[in-house]
């Protein structure tokens, strides 16, 4: 169970570096405030480790799944995208609405044609597309840069009047509803991050300045929650929606840190920090997270818990808080414990195997490279090429115990397994 009060021992005193210095002496850093509190220090490394690994059989995969993306002009079906049928588009019941989306997220035999649910460009997966692009490079293709920069226009129109991004389709969950197009945290962060990893490669005002706009979503239309006394912050899922989702309101501290970082701007780094330290102290004594506050938000899956450890971790970098690098380091070995199966699948829930996702698998290479565990994820990629690779070049939505969905779902399953592959490709 997390725990039910705040923390109020956590340090806001923030560290005033320039950012090419930050960048520079980042992991000597949290080495030396490991070393003074006597905890073991972790890898961290501000460049890429030397690791050795066998990452050449997972170019042709990562080329050929990027090769069906763009002939596929990066539009697709998603799991969630049911409510775009005409047919389902009056439905004004939360509960019927729901069913209807469980209906989508469920179902082996694809419907969408015979309810006519059109392909649709989804910012999220666009954004996956983007940082994978940054990150592979040539691995994935030679065009990469100009195609990284066509992706990164498609995701500015996208970009809503108030800043933010949401999904090309309404959204009914257990607890809340988001219609057509309404920005969320979420899609704002992965968008938001995804321009910041190219612009801090490619310097441009305009990214610069959609970053303004998007940092302005989050800090004045998504709902947020402060702590008295003053020991951290929340951000809500989105505008008049102050449920608190961790991973959720961690993205937005990724997102502010990264913008604060390439904007220069200490505010948004100071924001990230606080957020941060909320989430902290709602970690469990197993180093694990439930997904929300909510009465109805007690699970505990596999990737919203590697999208905690992975902001957390990239945060308690960055800002050099040896505090928040021993939350994530105790979150990623749960993570890895409870999720990273014998046979290198990756387990959906903390009790429960099946199904095995795409979403998952993807999310999970990042999470361990990112705490330098390359070996297990290079076996997770191959046990996900084996297993869940169509010969068409893209991955299958989920395994189960008796049969195999095979919907090829664009952001819910190919951009990740994507982003997955590229953070590997980077290794190389």
């Amino acid at each position: 169970m997390s725990p039910t009060k705040v923390c109020t021992h956590l340090n806001l005193k923030y560290t005033e570096k320039s950012v090419a210095k930050r960048r520079k002496v980042r992991a000597v850093a949290v080495f030396d405030s490991f070393r003074a509190t006597g905890s073991p220090p972790l890898r961290v490394a501000t460049v890429m480790p030397t690791i050795t690994t066998d990452a050449e059989p997972t170019r042709a995969e990562l080329q050929s799944l990027y090769q069906w993306a763009k002939e596929s002009s990066f539009a697709g079906n998603d799991p969630h995208d049911l409510l775009t049928s005409p047919f389902l588009q009056g439905l004004r019941s939360p509960l019927v609405r729901l069913a209807a989306v469980q209906l989508g997220r469920r179902s082996p035999i694809n419907v969408r044609r015979l309810l006519r649910v059109p392909r649709s460009e989804n910012a999220k997966a666009l954004a996956l597309f983007i940082s994978g692009l940054v990150r592979a490079k040539e691995r994935a293709t030679l065009s990469w840069h100009d195609d990284a920069e066509q992706l990164v226009r498609k995701l500015l129109r996208l970009q809503h009047a108030n800043g933010g991004w949401g999904y090309p389709f309404p959204w009914q969950s257990r607890t809340h509803y988001l219609p057509t197009g309404m920005p969320n945290i979420v899609t704002t962060s992965f968008a938001g991050i995804s321009l910041a990893d190219f612009c801090a490669e490619h310097p441009s005002e305009e990214v610069k300045n959609a970053l303004e706009r998007a940092v302005g979503y989050v800090l004045h239309s998504v709902s947020r929650v402060t702590t008295v006394p003053d020991t951290g912050i929340a951000f809500g899922y989105a505008q008049d929606d102050p449920q608190i989702v961790f991973n959720a309101s961690l993205l937005g501290a990724e997102f502010l840190l990264n913008a604060g970082i390439l904007l220069g701007n200490d505010e948004y780094m100071s924001l990230a920090r606080q957020a941060a330290q909320y989430v902290a102290c709602f970690q469990a004594s197993d180093g694990s997270w439930v997904y929300g506050r909510e009465v109805s938000q007690t699970w505990i899956d596999s990737f919203h818990t590697g999208f905690v450890v992975v902001s957390m971790r990239h945060i308690a970098e960055a800002l050099r808080d040896a505090e928040l690098l021993a939350s994530a380091t105790r979150g990623f070995i749960y993570f890895k414990k409870t999720f990273i199966a014998e046979d290198f699948a990756v387990n959906y829930f903390s009790n429960k195997r099946f199904p095995i996702d795409a979403h998952a698998l993807g999310q999970a290479m990042v999470t361990l490279a990112t705490f330098g565990d390359v070996d297990t994820a290079q076996r997770v990629a191959a046990w996900s090429i084996e297993n869940m690779r169509s010969p068409k070049g893209y991955f299958y939505y989920q395994r189960h115990r008796l049969f195999t969905n095979r919907i090829p779902y664009l952001r819910w399953s190919n951009a990740w397994m994507f982003r997955g592959l590229a953070e590997l490709a980077a290794y190389e």
